[in-house]
C-alpha cells in the first residue's frame, strides 16, 4: 500500500514536471532515475550527520546477556567466571544499576542484583545463585 502511494506521488510529480517544462522531452523512466540519484546522497548525508551527533557516554555500559546458555556455563574451571558490578548508562540512569537475577527469576522471585558474571554475561547474586548457575544443569 505504501509503495503504491509512493508510486502515485512520483507519477504526479512527473506529470507536473512535464507540464511545467514543455521544452524538455523527458521519459518517465529517466525522470525516476534522476529523482533517485538526487535523493540518495541526501539520505546518506543525513544518516552520517546523525551518527556524528550521537556520542556514546564516557562510561561503558554492561552488555545484555545471551538468550541461551553458553556451553562454558557448567565448566569446572571457576577461574573464568568472575562477578563484577553492573555499569550504568550515564545521566538520567540509576546511581546503582541492577538487573533481575537469572536464578531467582527461574524460581519466579522478583529480586535484583548489582553483579554480573563477566564470562557468561548473566546477572547473578553473590553466593548461592552464582554457584547454582555454574554447577547445576537445572537450577
Amino acid at each position: 500500500m505504501v509503495l503504491y502511494l509512493l508510486n502515485c506521488a512520483l507519477f504526479n510529480t512527473f506529470f507536473v514536471y512535464r507540464t511545467l517544462n514543455t521544452n524538455k522531452k523527458v521519459k518517465s523512466k529517466n525522470f525516476l532515475h534522476e529523482v533517485r540519484r538526487s535523493r540518495i546522497p541526501k539520505v546518506q548525508n543525513r544518516s552520517e550527520s546523525y551518527s556524528d551527533d550521537l556520542q556514546l557516554p564516557g562510561k561503558q555500559t554492561t552488555p545484555k546477556g545471551p538468550k541461551q546458555d553458553l556451553s562454558g556455563r557448567l565448566s569446572s574451571d571457576f577461574r573464568i567466571h568472575k562477578l563484577e558490578k553492573i555499569v550504568g548508562g550515564g545521566e538520567g540512569k540509576r546511581k546503582y544499576p541492577a538487573r533481575p537475577c537469572k536464578v531467582c527469576a527461574a524460581h519466579k522471585k522478583q529480586s535484583e542484583t548489582r553483579y554480573i558474571c563477566k564470562f557468561c554475561v548473566v546477572p547473578l547474586h553473590k553466593g548461592p545463585c552464582f554457584e547454582k548457575h555454574h554447577s547445576l544443569m537445572r537450577y
